[in-house]
């Protein structure tokens, strides 16, 4: 696939907790979020 959108963090966190976020960079070349989910994402401790 070519690209993904992400729009809210659901997604971003739960791949994450099952440690397979890196699943995203095999299945798609560009990965788009916004400014918030950024934000909202990579803030969490």
């Amino acid at each position: 696939m070519d690209k993904v959108i992400i729009s809210d963090t659901s997604c971003l966190i739960v791949l994450s907790k099952i440690e397979i976020l890196d699943l995203l960079k095999e299945l798609f070349r560009e990965i788009l979020i916004t400014a918030d989910v950024y934000q909202e994402f990579f803030s969490k401790p």
